[in-house]
């Protein structure tokens, strides 16, 4: 996987804003661009419609990128944005202060005297086209979801690894592919809520239902010593519902509402089901266990007993928000209104 220098990156940008206006029928001319001993912090100037405009090129522009150059942002000439992607937050912060961006994922606005362009298209190329998906494997999620469990912290290769048990070649990879498709900053910050929602598209839950709960004193030690045993070792977790309430997310519940679980294996799969019986009836489901989607979902799992009594073991908040935002409706509104104390939002 091939890295653009910083001179290749100004260069593609400036030619794809100039390929983006004239696909609406608007020419431009560059009349400067920034050489290796210029001291201004703008990467060139254009013409366009008869009006000069800055440019501002980046691989990314964060939230709190965003709302550095929505605040300094010279308002004599007006500024152009460019970026390979542009988080929606920052998006929020540019347009709100009227300042100039194009998303190179096929989204521009440009707000002047003589031109009014907002507006989103197909790019005419996919910088994503050339290789496959930075989401697309196990290991890539679950850098993903390490990553925005404390989006606002740098992520290195051997402390992720470690966390998730990988090893340093297969996360540095996967750390590689998310930063090239503007997903992570170079030093390795989520870009919120970008990943957020990219994991949430390719996150899949295969729920099956359960005629009975785990229960000490009636099924087999294998089985329960994957369900009961607590903190750090592998094991089933609770997700959905139930955990969503344990983390303190605004969504209605009981305390005898049904738990969801992830298991770890298709071993503790069928386990499951050889001991406690399959259902196809909703209303007399016990719970209901799927395959986790990564084995990361059953690693590290949380004690809320002594928070809040959930007595099960909880999966961390990302894997618990990712699986109520499958709910079109209830889940995300319940995930706009959440904003859990000690915790750095990441949707």
């Amino acid at each position: 996987m091939s890295r653009r220098t910083t001179t290749t990156l100004e260069q593609d940008s400036v030619a794809a804003l100039s390929e983006a206006l004239g696909r609406i029928g608007v020419v431009t001319n560059v009349v400067r661009r920034k050489s290796s001993d210029d001291k201004i912090h703008i990467d060139a100037v254009t013409e366009a419609a008869g009006q000069r405009f800055e440019i501002e090129v980046s691989s990314v522009v964060t939230a709190a990128q965003g709302t550095r150059l929505a605040e300094s942002a010279n308002r004599d000439v007006p500024l152009i944005v460019v970026a390979d992607r542009i988080a929606t937050e920052a998006k929020r912060s540019l347009r709100e202060a009227g300042v100039n961006f194009f998303d190179r994922r096929g989204e521009l606005r440009i707000v002047s005297r003589f031109l009014f362009i907002d507006t989103v298209f197909e790019p005419a190329f996919s910088l994503a086209r050339s290789r496959s998906g930075p989401l697309n494997s196990q290991v890539a999620k679950e850098v993903a979801i390490v990553c925005l469990l404390t989006p606002n912290r740098h992520h290195g290769v051997r402390e992720t690894a470690r966390h998730i048990g990988r090893t340093p070649s297969a996360v540095s990879k996967a750390l590689a592919a998310l930063k090239d498709d503007g997903l992570l900053t170079k030093v390795g910050e989520a870009v919120v809520p970008d990943l957020f929602y990219a994991l949430l598209m390719v996150w899949r839950r295969q729920p099956v239902m359960l005629a009975r709960l785990p229960d000490p004193a009636a099924h087999g030690a294998e089985l329960l010593a994957l369900v009961y045993e607590m903190p750090y070792t592998i094991g089933w977790t609770l997700t959905d519902t139930r955990a969503a309430a344990s983390w303190g997310m605004p969504i209605v519940t009981t305390s005898d509402y049904p738990p969801d679980f992830y298991v770890p294996s298709e071993s503790a799969l069928f386990a499951a089901l050889s001991h406690l019986g399959e259902t196809n009836n909703p209303a007399s489901r016990a719970c209901t266990v799927a395959l986790a989607p990564v084995r990361l979902a059953c690693l590290h799992r949380v004690d809320h007993s002594r928070t809040t009594g959930e007595q099960w073991p909880v999966a961390n908040h990302i894997i618990v928000a990712l699986d109520i935002a499958q709910d079109q409706t209830r889940g995300l509104e319940a995930l706009d209104q959440w904003n859990p104390a000690g915790i750095a939002r990441a949707w």
